[in-house]
């Protein structure tokens, strides 16, 4: 029998749910303003399936993305390491066969528009997924295969590209590739402009800086499948970033977020409580896990639902309102609800399983209810990229630490207000 949760184990001004890159720039820019900051980590979601490439828009074949960063977002990309966004954009490759436009991108991955007109070298290996003959005729006249011994062990014919990764994190073996791949070039005749590798470069940080140094040509990946070496990587940098700018980073399930006593009170598993005067939720969207399909129809299988309902929901309990093209979820006439074609499909007019997620403040575009912000994949009418989902959980921590902390002076001056006294 669980017992009631009596007060908050840990208080101070923002509480930010959500350790992708929404909530990890919301809690790195809260910090920066000078707030305490709590950030809650209910485990993997979307920015851990991230594929490398980093991107404002979603990316269009043949445009290359020059829009500026705002100043908050180059600050959290600095404090994160790992990052690469140049002025005039990034062309980088995807083991699809792929060379597509991109904002910036994970530090691993060779950026050829920063190239000559040389040879390109595909290195040739049994890695799963990877073929570099057919890769090399897809990407270009520029590519051209080249034998190299890269695998060490026989297991490494099979294991994932993130488990392959990682075994370079250490210096010996990185030597040890480099090695091999600078006897492989002095072979192959005529001269070589860079090299791309399989997903290899390091889990614990990129390692193709380190390699490039080593061969004496640019080395790096292509795009991986989601869940590879990229994701793993965002996470070692967010964990570094948080230990530097002092918030604390606890794994826990946020399970509701409610104001109490003139504070926002969460509540989590393990009957954990939080108090702040200042929220953030960044629980990503329906692909991370923040928000959940669930029409009235599903809620007794075959039988007669007792009411109709809202075909998508929070996943947490809290008053943040739901909408999709500017407007609230509207009921569904029928207490089977909406028929799914209605929300997503090519048959659906308006895919509100693509838009679908928290309606906001025009004015900030982050705002929920007054202490309450949301962001990242979260909101509704957003783009579904890495970078709008960084800028929004940065201005979204920037902006409740400068309310939580007005809140904190304004209290002080009141007497009486015990709840506001303890942060």
């Amino acid at each position: 029998m669980s017992r009631p949760i009596e007060g908050p184990q840990w208080a101070g001004h923002v509480v930010v749910i959500g350790g992708g890159i929404a909530g990890t720039g919301a809690a790195l820019a809260a910090a920066r303003e000078g707030a305490s900051v709590i950030l809650l980590d209910g485990g993997t979601g979307a920015s851990t399936l991230a594929t490398g490439g980093i991107d404002l828009t979603p990316w269009k074949l043949g445009a290359l993305s020059t829009d500026a960063l705002a100043p908050h977002v180059k600050v959290v990309l600095e404090t994160l390491g790992g990052y690469v966004v140049p002025e005039r954009g990034a062309r980088i490759l995807t083991t699809a066969g792929v060379v597509r436009p991109a904002r910036g991108h994970d530090a691993a991955l060779l950026d050829v528009s920063r190239l000559g007109h040389g040879r390109v070298a595909v290195v040739s290996c049994r890695r799963p997924g990877w073929h570099a003959e057919t890769l090399a005729k897809a990407w270009g006249a520029a590519f051209e295969t080249l034998d190299a011994a890269v695998l060490r062990y026989a297991d490494e014919e099979t294991i994932p590209d993130a488990d392959f990764s990682a075994r370079h994190d250490d210096e010996d073996r990185l030597g040890w590739l480099a090695e091999r791949l600078r006897a492989s070039l002095a072979r192959a005749p005529g001269r070589w402009e860079a090299l791309v590798l399989p997903p290899t470069l390091g889990v614990e940080r990129p390692r193709a800086e380190a390699l490039s140094r080593r061969v004496g040509v640019p080395c790096g990946e292509p795009i991986a499948l989601p869940g590879g070496p990229s994701g793993l990587r965002f996470e070692q940098a967010r964990d570094r970033a948080l230990r530097v700018s002092g918030a604390q980073h606890v794994r826990v399930r946020a399970l509701a977020v409610e104001r109490t006593g003139g504070l926002w009170r969460v509540t989590a598993e393990d009957e954990q409580a939080f108090d702040a005067h200042a929220v953030v939720v960044a629980t990503g969207g329906l692909l991370g896990g923040g928000l959940e399909y669930a029409p009235s129809e599903a809620t007794l299988a075959t039988a007669l639902p007792p009411a109709p309902r809202l075909p998508f929901r929070l996943t947490l309990r809290a008053s943040l309102p739901l909408g999709a093209h500017g407007r609230p979820l509207e009921l569904p006439g029928s207490l089977f609800g909406f028929a799914p074609e209605r929300l997503a499909g090519p048959a659906a007019r308006d895919r509100s399983i693509d838009r679908v997620g928290v309606l906001t403040d025009r004015e900030t575009g982050v705002r929920a209810p007054s202490g309450a912000f949301a962001a990242g994949e979260l909101l509704a009418d957003a783009p579904r990229t890495w970078l709008w989902a960084l800028s929004t959980g940065a201005r979204a921590g920037a902006l409740a630490a400068r309310e939580a902390l007005k809140a904190r002076s304004s209290s002080a001056r009141r007497p009486g207000e015990a709840s506001a006294s303890r942060l």
